[in-house]
């Protein structure tokens, strides 16, 4: 194999393996008022946010959190998810909800 085969092979490579992580960095855009919470047995807070572009989330800890810091029902939420996360609701018998994990949000002050 000559060596213009391999540095085209080794550029192929790195450019197919980091695709799909320079995909995920970009995240999903979502936002609306969130209709319920659910607090799940792993620490993560499952979300209802409903309107323009909402859906079902995971609100994790390591979640950045912006604006009022509020996650309850009521307020307005803008952010950014990307991989899908596991939200315990039961162990015996198991049953676990999947979701988009909450990358960045901006919250509203609901009073």
């Amino acid at each position: 194999m000559c060596m213009l085969s391999r540095t085209l092979l080794a550029a192929f490579l790195v450019i197919g393996l980091s695709l799909p992580v320079a995909t995920l960095a970009a995240g999903i855009p979502f936002g609306g008022r969130v209709a319920t919470i659910f607090y799940c047995l792993n620490g993560v807070i499952y979300e209802n946010i409903i309107g323009p572009k909402g859906g079902l989330y995971i609100w994790v800890p390591g979640t950045l959190t912006f604006a009022h810091y509020q996650i309850r029902p009521g307020v307005n939420q803008i952010g950014t998810a990307d991989v899908i996360f596991p939200c315990v609701v039961s162990y015996h018998p198991l049953y676990i909800v999947w979701a988009p994990r909450i990358q960045i949000i901006g919250t509203s002050l609901a009073i």
